[in-house]
């Protein structure tokens, strides 16, 4: 997990432009002799079993960046935010622009303390339209030559840091740490040939607004959906009292609200029933945001999004527990087993 969690970090993908942690995840899938399905929006889908209920599980692909969306005469770059990005985390970062010609870099610069005026404000966030990318050149023509368009897609560079026992801190866990999981659960779960279709999807769009999950839940109707994407924490220095406490490395997290669904208490009933049997460490959470499920909850599936606790969300220091990724996937089997013998009351 650990391993995989690391590569995928480093494979780009913002919201719309998923085309190369696609194939990546595309890649992992087809080396276990499984296939796959890429559909209209660039979902991609594999489904083991044809008997039985119809389970989804699904985890986004896509992560939050930024496009091109002007040259200017100088030879900077202005942008527009790809996803729910705070400005205060734009400056002072270096950028990957992915062009037809390969990979550009470039820098988010700050205005330096020695060339403030009294005029200026230090303590103010720059806006992202105050924001300019540098990649070097002193022209638009400049620019241009390095094969740079509009509507390229960037993300930030990453790195990937570990602080304590096994915390993985990185931009990008949300979701990379999704794909990872269910990347793990399908390899054990295709070996069990259980009597329950099983519909693994790798899903685009989700930072703006759901929208690979909205086509998988119109076109299939699923009988249950579990949504596996991160959930944040309030564990950390200086993040709040208002939400119960979700603790790293304390287990996965059941989402039982948010800013766009309540989940099934049907659900809750069974997986709690699972995880007791299974002895893997369940909590609880309330906070905001949305998941896929929400929008699959609307075509009438029992829905829970299954939480991987998480600090400092939408930061480029995210935190997660390796710990909570490899019971997370425990629990996508045992719930999968349970679904199977109908054992859901």
């Amino acid at each position: 997990m650990k391993e995989l969690l690391e590569e995928m970090i480093h494979v780009p993908g913002v919201s719309g432009f998923e085309d190369e942690i696609r194939e990546f995840i595309r890649s992992k899938v087809e080396a276990m002799g499984l296939k796959t399905e890429e559909d209209n929006i660039g979902n991609l889908i594999c489904t083991i079993g044809d008997t039985g209920p119809k389970v989804v599980l699904i985890a986004h692909m896509d992560e939050l960046g930024l496009i091109v969306s002007k040259l200017e005469n100088d030879g900077s770059i202005r942008i527009r935010k790809i996803g729910g990005i705070d400005d205060r985390t734009l400056v002072g970062r270096v950028v990957e622009i992915k062009t037809e010609k390969g990979t550009v870099n470039g820098v988010i610069g700050l205005k330096p303390p020695h060339l403030m005026t009294e005029s200026d404000d230090k303590k103010k966030a720059v806006s992202w339209e105050d924001v300019r990318v540098d990649v070097g050149t002193r022209s638009r023509k400049e620019t241009e030559k390095l094969g740079i368009r509009i509507l390229d897609p960037m993300v930030f560079k990453k790195d990937v840091s570990y602080i304590g026992r096994d915390l993985i801190c990185a931009r990008g866990i949300d979701n990379r740490a999704g794909c990872a999981i269910l990347l793990d659960a399908i390899d054990i779960l295709r070996k069990r040939k259980l009597p329950v279709k099983l519909v693994f999807v790798w899903s685009v769009q989700e930072e703006i607004g759901l929208k690979g999950a909205k086509v998988v839940g119109f076109s299939m109707r699923p009988d249950y959906v579990f949504a596996v994407d991160t959930m944040t924490t309030t564990d950390g220095p200086m993040q709040g009292d208002a939400y119960e406490r979700i603790l790293l490395g304390s287990g996965p997290a059941l989402r039982m609200l948010d800013h766009a669904a309540i989940a099934s208490p049907r659900l809750r009933k069974m997986i709690e029933a699972v995880a007791k049997e299974k002895k893997i460490p369940l909590q609880y959470g309330t906070g905001g945001g949305a998941t896929d499920g929400a929008v699959m909850q609307d075509f009438g599936a029992l829905m829970m999004p299954l939480g991987i606790p998480m600090r400092y969300t939408h930061s480029p220091t995210e935190c997660a527990s390796l710990k909570d990724l490899q019971n997370l996937s425990r629990l996508i089997v045992a719930i999968s087993e349970r679904i199977a013998g109908k054992k859901t009351r």
